[in-house]
């Protein structure tokens, strides 16, 4: 169940990556600090360079999962990304992981509450542009 679940989440990863213009660094230096990983993703993300900015946030997961306010951080940064790149799908099931772990994991109280104020809006937005309300004439 496990291997479907991170098949299902580094599928589109994997797409996003190939498909995109932008080029992913070949390889991140091992002295990075953890603010690095943030701040090289942000700078991508302004510069609209998603599979760079999601390509940071995923080598963070997987160095730093340690990190837990962070790594929620991060997760729903990815989320955003998905978003931003219009697949609602996605991007929702990412949002909902983001809100379950707020519920589930024994590290939310560490958690930042934004992330999960700013989910949970996200949220309403990706169900009204998937399930737009007819208009009455």
């Amino acid at each position: 169940m496990n291997k479907i679940k991170c098949s299902l989440v580094l599928l589109p990863v994997l797409v996003l990556l190939l498909n995109s213009c932008a080029s992913v660094p070949a390889e991140i230096d091992a002295s990075y600090h953890e603010e690095v990983f943030f701040k090289n993703a942000q700078e991508a993300m302004d510069a609209n360079q998603y599979n760079v900015a999601l390509y940071y946030y995923e080598v963070y997961l997987v160095r730093y999962p340690e990190n837990h306010d962070k790594t929620i951080a991060a997760e729903y940064e990815k989320a955003l990304i998905y978003y931003k790149t219009k697949d609602y799908d996605y991007s929702k099931a990412l949002f909902e992981q983001v809100l379950d772990r707020y519920e589930n994991s024994p590290f939310a109280i560490m958690f930042p509450e934004r992330y999960k104020i700013l989910s949970e809006k996200i949220l309403l937005q990706i169900d009204e542009k998937l399930n737009p309300k007819k208009k009455n004439k």
